[in-house]
């Protein structure tokens, strides 16, 4: 069976319309009916979703979608057996693992599988579980669709000679494609009704703005599939002088917030009642939003968050404000979820979620971020009442 043929049979089975196939995976619905009638190939990324959404095994969906990509530039040329047979001996020895031959005593010395299963190992504690290493690689520790909500700053490019190594890319190009796979695993892990906040800083090279923030952003929503549902601006108030005469003055970032579908959580009521008590300590110049006091009117968050720089102790390093994390956290975190920083610095996102009594995992490939993070969380007095 054809892999045009399998995704048709997939929807007649599901009862699904092609219409809403198409929604799903972001392409329009002729777009859709010819991959069904083979005259156009689905992106790897929308084949994973199409998989979720028929529930059946997305490996051997995607072995079809690949399989289906060979025959249709062989099926009709004369060498078509010859050259099955030469693919068959070239795949076995690219991968010997899928060859009979590779599967006997060598196995013992094959390195272990990785193995998911990070949040399982958390339990029920609501304290931050840390971890050392590059992003990309533990997350492929951590189950699939386990996460609720992911909120992180990574990098800023060009930053090595600070001491953030988590990203070790020189060019914009290679910076980009390695954030990407960061995103990838981000896709994976999150729930269906997730979110994913991503904050990013911009890069000005010879006095040009280099778009870094939205190079990768629509490469997530065109590769990926991510759907963009607000770009934030944030508004820091304050920022390091800048001595150039030919252009602006930076004092803003983006923080973008991405989702996997249109389904997803979001608790407008408390975002609104937090937004009004954190915007109105930010004008009187306070920290972190109280409950106390007469009862406050409730603002209609907007897109531009004012809202100050945090510094820190640490040469050339700036916290992000826990009102930047608090935020996404109270809208699109349920109550009883599990947040996840790849990128997690000092630990502010996992602290945030600590005392919202969320659970965290926190990733940082700077052992002495991690050190930090872990000696600023205090565990909670057990309360008798």
């Amino acid at each position: 069976m054809l892999f045009s043929e399998k995704i048709k049979q997939l929807r007649l089975e599901s009862g699904k319309r092609q219409k809403d196939l198409a929604k799903a995976i972001g392409v329009d619905v002729p777009a859709y009916s010819r991959y069904e009638h083979g005259e156009r190939r689905p992106k790897r990324e929308q084949v994973l979703r199409l998989a979720r959404i028929f529930k059946t095994d997305a490996n051997e969906l995607v072995a079809m979608w690949l399989a289906d990509e060979a025959y249709s530039n062989i099926a009709h040329d004369k060498m078509s057996s010859q050259a099955v047979k030469l693919l068959y001996e070239m795949v076995n020895t690219e991968h010997p693992e899928d060859s009979e031959s590779a599967k006997s005593d060598e196995n013992a010395n094959r390195p272990a599988p990785v193995t998911r299963g990070l949040v399982t190992h958390m339990g029920r504690s609501a304290l931050p579980h840390y971890e050392q290493g590059d992003a990309a690689t533990v997350m492929q520790r951590i189950e699939d669709e386990s996460i609720d909500c992911i909120v992180t700053t990574p990098p800023y490019w060009r930053r090595r000679s600070q001491g953030t190594e988590s990203i070790t890319a020189t060019t914009k190009e290679e910076f980009v494609a390695e954030l990407l796979q960061t995103m990838a695993q981000a896709w994976r892990v999150l729930k269906p009704q997730g979110s994913l906040w991503l904050n990013m800083g911009d890069d000005t090279t010879d006095g040009f703005v280099q778009g870094i923030p939205w190079r990768v952003v629509l490469q997530m929503i065109d590769r990926q599939g991510w759907q963009l549902v607000n770009e934030v601006v944030w508004n820091k108030t304050t920022t390091s002088p800048q001595g150039s005469q030919d252009h602006l003055r930076k004092v803003h970032e983006f923080m973008f917030h991405l989702v996997k579908n249109d389904d997803f959580y979001y608790n407008d009521e408390e975002l609104r009642r937090t937004f009004a008590l954190i915007m109105r300590n930010e004008v009187k110049g306070k920290g972190k939003p109280t409950t106390r006091g007469k009862q406050h009117q409730w603002l209609v968050p907007s897109d531009v968050w004012t809202i100050g720089v945090q510094r820190s102790g640490i040469a050339h390093y700036c916290v992000a404000p826990d009102t930047l994390y608090r935020l996404p956290l109270v809208a699109t975190c349920p109550h009883d979820g599990i947040v996840l920083d790849p990128y997690c610095g000092t630990g502010t996102a996992c602290k945030i979620a600590y005392e919202m009594n969320l659970r965290s995992i926190g990733i940082d490939i700077n052992g002495e971020y991690i050190r930090q993070a872990r000696a600023t969380t205090e565990v909670k007095p057990l309360s008798l009442f």
